[in-house]
């Protein structure tokens, strides 16, 4: 068989299995999925709007080039299973004479086809700040960041597994520049796309003939280590998930909740073994946003911006630019640290027969992650309190209500983000979404009043609480997604 027709093998099987679970949720994909882009488009929409904010071309391109860099870590755990199918159906393909040429060029097309989604947002993006979007000078910056983007997940996934068999410091830190590299030149990719007026003259073609050789290089790069790694890499990501689960005890949870039912406390100190040894990129990229968002925070507070203002009286200091800029960076904190939550529901999806055959029920599974969201999140409120503090955010008398209003707004964005953990368990990309947005609400309503937490909690919390535990049951029965 030709590469061609390898290719088409990988490729039909992973379009046959993607149109066997769209047929099993219709609902999620027809109705639930719609309406959560829907709401989040007009979400966001009103708010850059009521915003207007037009940054800088230095300010567009750094955060055109940090979203690309995160793009490119949250993908390398779904881009090494697509290399190496690891809990994949695709993984009877081994057994077959498919060369790693197939294996390789198969994931960068899933890879580009999952880009292109990204590349459809940043077209909805730059709609909703008021530049067009049906312009000839933008095809060949899209397809040129789709292409420089997938070859740098690809890369960079082989480079992830790579480096957990081998531990080469020396090869790590070449492929580390080469990743780095390419997310650079996706986004400035991104930024062409992006901006609001038309980048023309030099530095556009500079931008553009970066990306086609960046993309070049490293897709070819990706061929030669992938022909020499995969033979004794593919054990080793296969082998990766077994192990990390093999190795979870209940000591731990047991340790710190000592008044858990004991299937609770097991679950639990599963879902932090899990956590604390990296199961999938995003546990990086949820770290990653958390640390940037307290950084960006010290430095602005460190620079003398929001400007310092004295409170008449201590009640007075909860509304002072300083200290609301404090509150807010623990929301953010807290929401990137809680997207680990639907990203590990879904990626224990394929091991639900444990859960099944040890009798688990659905309130203890909820309860489980209901508890791992509020002990993921509980680092982001902290490290905002102290950075804060440590800058002279507030004023003395008001530190210990300041650290009292950040823990509760990291209470009642974590009990939205477990009571939200299994809406949607086949979908984590829409989970995430929906349980972003819900939880900045939320926490950043109650970060300017910390009185409306107290409304929402006692009106809707307990609602949500009981569909969650509901939804975990109908989860564990093999109808979580009806």
């Amino acid at each position: 068989m030709n590469l061609l027709g390898q290719l088409r093998l990988i490729l039909g099987a992973g379009a046959l299995e993607g149109a066997r679970w769209a047929r099993e949720h219709l609902y999620a994909v027809c109705v639930l999925g719609p309406l959560v882009l829907l709401m989040t488009y007009f979400g966001v929409g009103r708010a850059l709007e009521d915003a207007e904010w037009s940054p800088t071309a230095f300010e567009g391109a750094a955060l055109s080039v940090a979203a690309a860099a995160g793009l490119v870590v949250l993908s390398m755990s779904r881009a090494s299973a697509e290399i190496y199918h690891q809990r994949r159906p695709e993984a009877m393909l081994d057994t077959l004479p498919v060369g790693p040429d197939a294996h390789l060029l198969a994931a960068f097309l899933s890879r580009a086809g999952r880009t292109l989604v990204v590349a459809a947002a940043a077209l909805v993006f730059r709609r909703l700040s008021g530049a067009g979007v049906l312009e000839a000078g933008l095809l060949a910056p899209l397809a040129l960041f789709v292409w420089a983007t997938a070859a740098t997940e690809v890369l960079a996934a082989l480079q992830w597994i790579h480096w957990g068999h081998r531990r080469e410091p020396a090869h790590a830190l070449v492929g580390f520049v080469c990743v780095a590299a390419g997310a650079f030149a996706s986004g400035l990719l991104l930024w062409v796309v992006l901006a609001p007026f038309e980048v023309t003259g030099e530095w556009r073609g500079r931008v553009l003939w970066g990306g086609v050789l960046t993309g070049a290089a490293l897709f070819l790069l990706s061929l030669v280590l992938h022909r020499r790694w995969r033979s004794a890499d593919a054990e080793y990501a296969k082998r990766l998930g077994a192990r990390a689960r093999a190795r979870g005890a209940p000591g731990l949870a047991s340790r710190l909740l000592r008044r858990e039912p004991p299937a609770v406390a097991a679950q639990l100190a599963r879902d932090l073994q899990l956590t604390l040894r990296g199961f999938s990129s995003a546990v990086y990229t949820s770290a990653g946003l958390a640390a940037l968002v307290v950084g960006t925070l010290a430095t602005a507070l460190a620079s003398g911006w929001p400007p310092a203002r004295e409170a008449g009286a201590w009640y007075e200091a909860t509304v002072l630019p300083r200290v609301l800029a404090v509150k807010f960076a623990c929301v953010l904190a807290s929401a990137a640290l809680g997207a680990v939550v639907p990203v590990l529901v879904a990626h224990q999806g394929p091991h639900l027969w444990l859960e099944r055959v040890a009798g688990v029920r659905g309130a203890e599974a909820w309860r489980a992650k209901l508890l791992l969201a509020r002990i993921v999140m509980l680092p982001g409120p902290l490290a905002a309190w102290a950075a804060g503090v440590a800058c002279g955010a507030a004023p003395a008398a008001y530190v210990a209500p300041l650290l009292a209003e950040c823990l509760w707004v990291w209470w009642l964005m974590s009990t939205l983000v477990g009571g939200l953990a299994f809406e949607m368990p086949e979908q984590p990309g829409l989970a995430l979404v929906l349980m972003t947005c819900a939880a900045v609400a939320a926490g950043g309503f109650t970060a300017f009043l910390w009185p409306m937490g107290f409304a929402l909690y006692a009106f809707g919390m307990q609602q949500l609480l009981m569909r969650g535990s509901h939804r975990a049951h109908l989860y564990l029965k093999g109808e979580g997604a009806e």
